[in-house]
């Protein structure tokens, strides 16, 4: 049955005392409290009650005959399994040195007989609350390393797991900046050669492009066919978002270069690159059905960047006034690449299909 207010199923609390009248009273207490309730009474008994349905919180008396209360707390905190339940010692034996052994073999608290009822439900509340506290930040880490692993560096999934998870599921509108990469003339080869050898050129060249963004600070958007969208200042903020992306785009046409030469002297197929970045407002997060969403960015920023792409030629890297001025404007003064910025050349305006008015377009390539 549900917690009206909460929703929840009522905790379970395994209660192991070897006196009956102690197990009887603890019991039918935290009964008329709700929780759901088992007894062992014997050591022996709880952990074999414990295996068979682990239950979220355990009281423990010490004093017991066979195995003590110190050989179950230590039992259950060596087991995989059972390591994680709170374990709150009742006891009559109110010496330091007997509550230093009971936190030494992994209790999480010592309640002293004889008890007050209201204290023992302060404590259990208590550490009930903390352990669905700290099942809550196991699922969103194990949320945001199976969502955002794949598509970023280590170390900004440490960065993400220390933020409020609503933050990475709601869409927010902010300024970041957008690249689209893509293989020249890739559609027309993957014609000529097996599909075998496609998903092998494929995976090849990802592998190199993504560690290039990750380095960079950025997030894998997605892969579509032959090339990649990635996201900088998402999803967390980065002042110099601009300034990553063609710090990335230009390593990557580096990278890819090299890429290329590799593979044409082991006569595999590969492909020139292609690469447009957009700066501008967008609104990102997760967006989707209830039973299936993805995280990206919406906007015409994403468009822009899209359209600068597809203009491209092979080995160019194209991005429009917007993003070389910000870039210019938080480049880091310290640290790795510090002031370095690429080189800008004017290509005029160019117009684009769906896009109201001719956008200049910048050049962007390394600087020798």
């Amino acid at each position: 049955m549900e917690n009206k207010k909460t929703g929840r199923s009522p905790a379970g609390i395994l209660v192991v005392d070897d006196t009956p009248a102690n197990l009887e009273l603890l019991s039918g207490m935290l009964k008329g409290r709700g929780y759901r309730i088992r007894a062992a009474i014997s050591g022996e008994a709880a952990l074999e009650a414990c295996h068979i349905n682990p239950p979220d919180l355990i009281l423990l008396d010490i004093n017991m005959p066979g195995m003590d209360g110190y050989e179950v707390c230590r039992r259950l905190k060596t087991d995989e399994e059972l390591k994680e339940i709170p374990v709150l010692f009742l006891s009559a034996l109110n010496e330091t040195m007997d509550k230093v052994r009971a936190f030494s073999a992994g209790g999480q608290d010592y309640i002293t007989k004889p008890f007050q009822m209201e204290e023992v439900y302060a404590r259990v509340e208590t550490h009930l609350t903390l352990k669905a506290a700290r099942e809550f930040l196991k699922e969103k880490n194990r949320f945001l390393e199976y969502t955002f692993s794949r598509f970023v560096s280590p170390e900004v999934i440490e960065t993400m797991k220390q933020r409020p998870i609503s933050e990475f599921l709601k869409m927010e509108r902010s300024e970041i900046t957008i690249l689209f990469a893509d293989l020249r003339g890739f559609t027309a080869l993957a014609t000529q050669v097996p599909p075998e050898e496609i998903q092998e050129a494929l995976n090849s060249f990802l592998e190199v492009m993504v560690a290039d963004i990750s380095v960079a600070g950025g997030m894998i958007d997605k892969f579509m066919g032959d090339g990649l969208v990635a996201l900088f200042g998402a999803p967390f903020r980065q002042e110099d978002h601009a300034w990553r992306a063609l710090q990335a785009a230009v390593r990557m046409q580096s990278s890819h270069t090299r890429w290329m030469a590799e593979r044409a002297a082991q006569n595999k197929p590969a492909r020139p690159l292609g690469i447009g970045i957009a700066t501008g407002a967008v609104v990102f997060g997760a967006y989707g059905t209830s039973n299936r969403m993805e995280y990206t960015a919406l906007g015409h920023a994403v468009n822009l960047a899209s359209r600068l792409c597809s203009a491209a030629e092979g080995g160019e890297i194209l991005t429009i006034p917007l993003t070389a001025e910000e870039a210019r404007a938080h480049a880091p003064a310290s640290g790795e690449g510090a002031g370095r910025l690429p080189d800008f050349a004017s290509r005029g305006k160019f117009p684009f299909k769906n896009i109201s008015e001719p956008v200049e377009v910048i050049s962007v390539k390394e600087k020798i």
